[in-house]
């Protein structure tokens, strides 16, 4: 799309303009980080699912050049599901499920998924003794999602676990991830926060042989998933060796 062309762009153009920027800070340390980011899907995805959670560790190392490359992973969660019709083919004139007692069956549907990149930066530090600013990324990775169909132990025979994966929608493929995040740290005070954004584009294909609900063959057409993130975080150091190295969450 556009959007995720000009996207793109800019990270590009930041990333070269920060390459020649002559910032020499000798900021070097390798940590983890924990944080939790909000998430809003874009174009065919935001038809599939609404906004929801993101939970990450996050493997980083620190170079002397201010050049950085790490490891992120993630699970992502969410309760709202945009198709109101995944069960037609199974329910009532009502909408409801009939489970094997004969009674109402109680379903919840849930988004579920994770990620998981590989990324290389650039930070930019307002100090050169502290770890303070602004760091720029780029990254190549995975993503999947599904929804989760949550039976809560029923005995519901068209629902079991075989026949869940004919209306779970997975769908999974390679992942691009771009991420603006800044940090800030005091060594002497309890205060080490980090904030940022970040920018998810996807190509995917739906694994599953069949979707039940159209009782047809799954659409094996590659398809764009976009996603974009607010997130947040905390900063913990442990095992210091000195001043300039820490590890972070």
């Amino acid at each position: 799309s556009i959007w995720s062309k000009n996207m793109f762009r800019i990270f590009t153009f930041l990333l070269l303009i920060i390459s020649f920027s002559g910032f020499s800070q000798n900021q070097s340390f390798k940590g983890f980080l924990i944080d939790y980011s909000y998430q809003f899907p874009i174009g065919q995805l935001s038809e599939k699912f609404g906004n929801n959670s993101f939970v990450g560790l996050n493997l980083i190392n620190k170079k002397e050049s201010n050049f950085f490359y790490g490891l992120k992973v993630g699970y992502i969660f969410g309760g709202n599901i945009q198709d109101s019709t995944i069960f037609d083919n199974i329910s009532t004139e009502n909408g409801f499920v009939i489970d094997g007692n004969g009674t109402y069956a109680n379903i919840i549907l849930l988004q579920e998924g994770f990620s998981s990149h590989f990324y290389g930066g650039y930070a930019v530090h307002f100090n050169d003794k502290n770890p303070t600013g602004i760091y720029f990324s780029t990254g190549l990775g995975f993503l999947q999602h599904r929804i989760r169909i949550d039976t809560k132990n029923q005995y519901i025979p068209q629902l079991n676990n075989d026949y869940k994966k004919g209306y779970d929608q997975l769908t999974n493929g390679l992942s691009t991830n771009f991420t603006i995040d800044y940090i800030y740290y005091q060594k002497r005070k309890q205060l080490k926060i980090f904030t940022g954004i970040d920018y998810s584009l996807a190509f995917t294909k739906e694994r599953r042989a069949y979707y039940f609900p159209d009782v047809i063959s799954t659409n094996q057409n590659i398809k764009t998933d976009q996603i974009f993130g607010v997130h947040i975080g905390i900063i913990i150091p442990i095992n210091r060796k000195n001043e300039e190295e820490f590890h972070y969450f």
